[in-house]
C-alpha cells in the first residue's frame, strides 16, 4: 500500500457583495471555523510484491506498477477515517485524485 499526499486547494476568491459579507457569524457553516485545521490524507493504492529495495531504489520519473485499473476507485482516508472513493486524473500536467463517491 503506497501513501499519496494530497496539497490542499487554494482558498476561493469572496464573490460576495459588501452587505452580504456582513452577515452574522451564525449565518456561516460551523465547520468554516476550522477550515485552519491540519489533517492528513491519503489514498490507498494496492502494489503487489513491492519490497523495501523498490522503495530505496524509487526515484523521480520511476513508475510503478499497481493493481489497480485507471478507472477504478480507490479509497481516500482523512486521518485515518474513511472519506470516500476516487479516481486518478490528470490535470494541467498535475496527478489529481476526484472524489467520486463519499463513504
Amino acid at each position: 500500500m503506497a501513501t499519496a499526499r494530497m496539497a490542499p486547494a487554494p482558498p476561493e476568491t469572496p464573490t460576495q457583495e459588501p452587505a452580504q459579507a456582513q452577515a452574522p457569524a451564525s449565518a456561516h457553516s460551523p465547520i468554516e471555523a476550522y477550515h485552519w485545521l491540519c489533517c492528513q490524507a491519503t489514498a490507498e493504492i494496492p502494489v503487489p510484491k513491492f519490497t523495501v529495495g523498490d522503495l530505496l531504489n524509487l526515484c523521480k520519473g520511476t513508475v510503478v506498477q499497481t493493481s489497480t485499473a485507471v478507472a477504478s476507485d480507490v479509497p481516500i482516508r482523512v486521518n485515518k477515517t474513511l472519506l470516500g472513493w476516487g479516481r486518478f486524473e490528470v490535470v494541467n500536467d498535475r496527478l489529481a485524485l476526484r472524489i467520486t463517491e463519499l463513504a
